[in-house]
């Protein structure tokens, strides 16, 4: 159910705009306009008490405050699945669950992610050159409905471009979609876990160009914005990083080994093995204790 409160919040904001009503007027004798901004931008779960005001004063069945909700649950289900045979090569398996979807699927924003993860899978099997790759990406994004309907697709499809620019080395094109998307804003939770994510992948690109002072900025915004939403997902990479650019450009080496010995203890609590034997391989002197 972790979707529900973005899910419903989107649902009563694009009921409310389709019949024209002011937040002001939704909220009216119910609740602020303050709680109604933090409920459609998925930052407050409404009760349902105020749903069922909130639908009534909508004229519509509480259920379709919930419709969404449904979207969102199948849309994940393919997601973790298309992500799970990527990441084990198993292309063939991920183009017939493709085909299967884009045949098949109830729903539009699941059949964007099957163009989506067709274009990954095309272009990393060697059925499209890269830039046919970008090109196809930037056709999905020109449909008019995926901001609205998918705004983490939209920002997930533009970040995999990045990625694609940054892996053969045209950094320069990168750049700029890096430089949109931080610039942009992220209002709700799952938005901002987007953000967080894109941050790393610039980290990651400047770490690359040995851009190590604009790293060191980037990579500061990530951990600040990682505690601030209180997700660990990125923060061991994050302290990974900063202690890598803060060693490069020759900073106070007590610095450093707290960022490491931050890294280390974060990968082991997340059980990242990978990264943990990494870390011991190549810095495995600035970390102030092992377990």
């Amino acid at each position: 159910m972790k979707h529900l409160p973005v899910s419903i919040g989107y649902e009563i904001k694009r009921i409310r705009k389709e019949k024209k009503i002011t937040q002001a007027e939704l909220c009216e004798g119910i609740c602020s306009q303050a709680e109604i901004s933090k409920i459609e931008n998925g930052k407050n779960s409404p009760t349902i008490d105020l749903l069922q005001q909130v639908a009534k004063r909508l004229k519509v069945p509480l259920s379709m405050l919930f419709q969404d909700h449904l979207r969102s649950d199948v849309f994940q289900s393919y997601d973790e699945q298309l992500a799970n045979l990527l990441r084990t090569n198993h292309y063939v398996d991920a183009l017939k669950l493709i085909k299967h979807l884009l045949s098949t699927a109830g729903y539009e924003q699941v059949r964007d992610l099957a163009l989506f993860y067709q274009i990954i899978v095309q272009e990393k099997s060697g059925q499209l050159h890269y830039l046919e790759a970008v090109q196809s990406f930037e056709q999905l994004l020109n449909k008019e409905h995926l901001w609205f309907d998918s705004a983490t697709l939209y920002l997930r499809i533009q970040l995999e471009m990045a990625n694609l620019h940054v892996h053969y080395g045209d950094f320069e094109l990168a750049d700029d979609l890096f430089q949109n998307l931080i610039q942009l804003k992220y209002e709700t939770i799952e938005l901002k876990k987007v953000r967080i994510k894109i941050l790393y992948n610039y980290g990651q690109q400047l770490s690359m160009q040995k851009k190590y002072l604009a790293g060191l900025k980037i990579t500061e915004q990530g951990i600040q914005e990682s505690l601030q939403m209180e997700d660990g997902h990125y923060l061991g990479h994050f302290y990974f990083q900063r202690g890598y650019f803060t060693q490069q450009l020759s900073g106070d080496i007590s610095d450093i080994q707290r960022d490491f010995t931050m890294a280390y203890s974060l990968f082991r609590a997340f059980d990242m093995p990978i990264h943990e034997k990494l870390l011991l391989e190549e810095h495995a002197e600035y970390i102030l204790f092992l377990t």
